[in-house]
């Protein structure tokens, strides 16, 4: 993912997550804020050292990156992302990785149901 889609400055993170909406499912949670000062969509992903080494934290990273890429089109451009996974993310496979994220994704309107 190109760097002009991502959120580095931990304020910005911050602002995210005090001021914008957010739902979870067992393995996700996603924030969503709106921000019109940017041309596309930025995106802030966190994988704690709870849940395992740091090759299956970078193995989660590369999934939710990967999943946001292939719906890049449709994400609105006017908001900031902020997805956290949580602790029984590293025992899912692939597809059912994607079929989770998606449908949190769904459910707060980022990509069409």
């Amino acid at each position: 993912m190109q760097k002009c889609y991502r959120i580095k400055k931990s304020q910005e993170i911050e602002q995210v997550m005090k001021r914008g909406r957010s739902k979870a499912n067992p393995y996700f949670i996603v924030y969503k804020y709106a921000n019109k000062e940017t041309d596309n969509f930025r995106i802030a992903i966190s994988v704690g050292k709870k849940i395992g080494k740091a090759f299956e934290r970078n193995k989660i990273k590369r999934y939710i990156r990967n999943v946001t890429t292939e719906h890049k089109h449709e994400m609105n451009p006017d908001y900031d992302y902020f997805v956290i996974a949580r602790k029984g993310v590293k025992d899912l496979d692939y597809a059912t990785f994607k079929e989770k994220l998606e449908q949190l994704y769904k459910k707060m309107d980022i990509i069409p149901k």
